[in-house]
């Protein structure tokens, strides 16, 4: 069997290529169309099967190969959304080009002992969370262990995320002319304005991790009609997912008591995903360090835990995950993600060498997981004593 290392330099111009396609050509969440062919066109070449249209989205794919031989099942998770206006500033062409590397680069180590890899690939993290999807349909409940790691200003080492829960609130009152008869209307927009100062009384009694933003969306058409309709969006976000669950029914009780004291009507709807927040499988993560470090990385590779929100947090509630961060710019410790700086560093000569060193040192863990059952026992241990049951 050839060295890992000679194994993943042998695709780096195909991962390389991959990357940039996805870079040239960003695709928003859902409508990754493009790059989901690239990606499975070259899992089929290196003789993985496709499956297609995952839990009904066209953007979903698990592509599979697999020894005759039994052992643990590696997932290498995929992302390949592009943000609105900014391209891959968030750099998920270089996390779904890792993933198909990884997996490739897998496949003599299954042949040789047994077992099968994945990578799985979900659409639209940046919005309607397809992960969400793949985690409540099950597909993810027998992976020994999920791995991916993200763009960043530097190498650190996988966290948490925050949970997040979207709300969407419509108001619905009755239009009458703003200066002959207000007294006849019932202004729906009232009812978005006093949702915000409810919710800005709230701020000062919950945990200070606590998170909640909001727009308006729709506040009525012209200033001389009462508006009859008016909507408003909020992300509300806590480090736990429990406590979340909480605090978002404080929030919906806010826009509630707004509408009863405004006489309108609410409609109140979930408008993407609910993100789990993530549990880092801390056994799993230190032995990805090290082999990080081990093929190259000199930064100390502290945790990073991002108050930002994830879909791959509720991935680790269904198996054993981690979710790793890496350089592309240069160790800029100031410098994050949806930023110009990134969307330059996930197609730059320096963020490509940083993602070969990562994708050695994922390939050695994966090796380490089907090879070490004692490793994989205390993966396995840290995650059923630590996390809880799936949402």
């Amino acid at each position: 069997m050839k060295s890992i290392h000679e194994r993943v330099e042998a695709l780096r111009p195909e991962i390389r290529n991959l990357a940039h396609q996805m870079h040239e050509d960003p695709e928003l969440g859902m409508q990754e169309f493009h790059a989901v062919a690239n990606m499975t066109a070259l899992l089929e070449k290196y003789g993985f099967t496709i499956e297609r249209n995952v839990c009904d989205l066209e953007t979903a794919y698990i592509a599979t190969y697999k020894s005759s031989k039994p052992g643990p099942v590696i997932g290498f998770l995929a992302e390949y959304d592009a943000l609105k206006g900014m391209g891959h500033a968030c750099g998920h062409n270089m996390i779904g080009a890792l993933a198909v590397c990884n997996g490739i680069a897998l496949r003599e180590a299954i042949d040789t002992y047994g077992g099968e890899v994945r990578v799985i690939g979900a659409p639209a993290e940046e919005t309607l969370g397809g992960k969400v999807n793949l985690a409540a349909a099950g597909r993810y409940d027998d992976l020994a262990v999920a791995m991916m790691a993200h763009p960043f200003g530097q190498h650190r080492a996988s966290g948490g995320f925050n949970a997040l829960d979207s709300q969407r609130f419509e108001f619905f009152g009755k239009s009458a002319h703003a200066g002959g008869a207000p007294w006849k209307g019932v202004n729906a927009l009232n009812g978005v304005i006093e949702t915000f100062n409810n919710i800005n009384a709230l701020r000062g009694h919950v945990e200070p991790d606590a998170r909640v933003a909001g727009v308006i969306r729709d506040g009525g058409k012209v200033a001389n009609i009462v508006p009859d309709y008016a909507m408003a969006e909020f992300y509300i976000r806590h480090p736990d997912s429990t406590y979340l669950r909480g605090f978002s029914e404080k929030v919906i009780n806010c826009a509630k008591a707004a509408a009863l004291a405004t006489g309108t009507e609410l409609k109140v709807t979930n408008f993407e995903g609910w993100y789990d927040d993530l549990h880092t499988n801390e056994t799993l993560s230190r032995r990805a360090v090290e082999h990080t470090k081990a093929f190259g990385v000199t930064q100390d590779m502290e945790k990073y835990s991002s108050t930002g929100s994830s879909d791959i947090g509720n991935v680790s509630y269904r198996c054993p995950t981690i979710h790793q961060w890496f350089d592309v710019i240069g160790g800029n410790t100031g410098i994050g993600t949806h930023t110009p700086e990134l969307l330059a560093g996930a197609d730059s000569d320096y963020g490509y060498d940083q993602l070969f060193i990562v994708a050695k040192a994922f390939v050695a863990t994966a090796e380490d997981v089907l090879t070490d059952p004692a490793f994989l026992a205390a993966i396995r241990k840290e995650f059923d004593d630590t996390t809880c049951s799936a949402t």
